[in-house]
């Protein structure tokens, strides 16, 4: 449990706009880079946007795995970059969902870039979409078929905001914890 609280107040420091892209192949990593570079010149100027690339194939290597998963435990936008072809691989969902478990509750995007063809973005949801779709739903994040034009500032009364500001220690707080409390006798 101590861990796990470790991970989620490490993972809150983190600054906003964290990217992790996974790619299934090299056409599919094309089409993430794409996305990422107009991302970048449409919203994120006043952000600091840190952005992490693993293939399918780096998910399958421990160490770099467990990169993976520590880089999108962190991350606020989790973006796939596949084919529309087939389902995920077994060794790829297992590490959805071992991320899953660390990730805790936070807000965030998933993002979802499905290639038909090698070429362009497919129009009806695959079977690899579903399972997207479905574990963000599980992971309390929104799902996008493509980039947001902007990250969004935390919401004002968002479940995030609240536990930002319960963590807070301000002053008359700091104040009130250490004030001793001299008991007064009961009344006769």
């Amino acid at each position: 449990m101590k861990e796990r609280n470790a991970t989620q107040r490490e993972v809150r420091n983190q600054p906003a706009g964290w990217l992790i892209v996974l790619y299934e192949n090299p056409a599919a990593r094309e089409l993430a880079v794409g996305f990422c570079e107009k991302f970048a010149r449409e919203s994120c100027a006043d952000v600091g946007l840190g952005v992490n690339w693993y293939s399918f194939e780096d998910l399958t290597v421990p160490a770099s795995m467990e990169a993976a998963a520590n880089v999108a435990v962190a991350a606020d936008l989790l973006a796939f970059s596949v084919t529309a072809s087939g389902d995920l691989s077994a060794a790829i969902k297992l590490w959805t969902k071992n991320w899953l478990l660390r990730r805790g509750e936070r807000e965030g995007w998933l993002v979802g870039l499905v290639l038909e063809d090698g070429a362009e973005l497919r129009r009806v949801a695959c079977l690899k979409e579903i399972y997207l779709r479905h574990l963000a739903h599980r992971a309390g994040m929104d799902y996008l078929s493509h980039f947001p034009a902007k990250i969004p500032r935390a919401i004002p009364d968002s479940l995030d905001s609240f536990n930002r500001r319960a963590e807070q220690v301000t002053p008359v707080l700091d104040e009130i914890l250490h004030t001793r409390f001299v008991s007064i006798p009961p009344l006769k």
